[in-house]
């Protein structure tokens, strides 16, 4: 199949289940050379074509009609340092931004969709968005674990298929629904 319809396909599926807004969020999936294939910037994600997707070389330059997305440098960074990554997925993720945010240790462990989809899961600090700084702090983050949670912005995950990294985002997410929803219902305090 095309990347650039896959990337597509994983915008749509994003945006479909709340992940990201339309013009929020990006993904990228490495091509056979020294290039990229990355989602474009303030591009209505859920509408996008093949056609939008921007290539990408490592050295920064790029060809598309649109620009590459803004967290184009981060992508570059992590893709620089690691061969084994072939795809990177960022999103919005709300729950799962909130449940970071609160400071909430989960334990993945409790939960059968980790155990699958999910090794484990590195925080970064608050970092502008698209800045060298929030490259550079995902791009150390996942040499401990391919999930990387941005407080107050979002969650990376990076593997070597697309669909696997989407399926890490999608099962955080789910996870940290239900560890909200348990603590909501038992009434016990979210500061665990």
């Amino acid at each position: 199949m095309d990347p650039r319809e896959v990337l597509c396909s994983v915008m749509k599926v994003l945006h479909d289940r709340g992940l990201l807004n339309v013009l929020g969020g990006n993904a990228s999936i490495r091509g056979s050379g020294d290039y990229i294939w990355i989602t474009p910037s303030k591009e209505p994600k859920h509408m996008l074509r093949p056609d939008d997707i921007v290539l990408m070389y490592l050295d920064g330059s790029w060809v598309g009609r649109s620009r590459p997305s803004i967290e184009s440098k981060m992508h570059l960074s992590i893709y620089r340092s690691y061969d084994w990554v072939r795809a990177v997925v960022h999103a919005h993720s709300p729950i799962t931004t909130l449940v970071y945010d609160l400071g909430v240790g989960i334990d993945l462990g409790v939960y059968v969709e980790s155990k699958v989809s999910i090794p484990c899961v590195e925080v970064v600090g608050r970092y502008p968005p698209g800045s060298e700084e929030l490259a550079n702090a995902v791009r150390d983050a996942v040499s401990k674990c391919p999930v990387v949670v941005l407080q107050g912005h979002g969650v990376v995950s990076v593997s070597n298929d697309i669909f696997k990294a989407l399926n890490a985002i999608e099962a955080l997410e789910d996870i940290c629904k239900m560890f909200l929803l348990r603590k909501l219902a038992s009434g016990v305090s979210l500061k665990t």
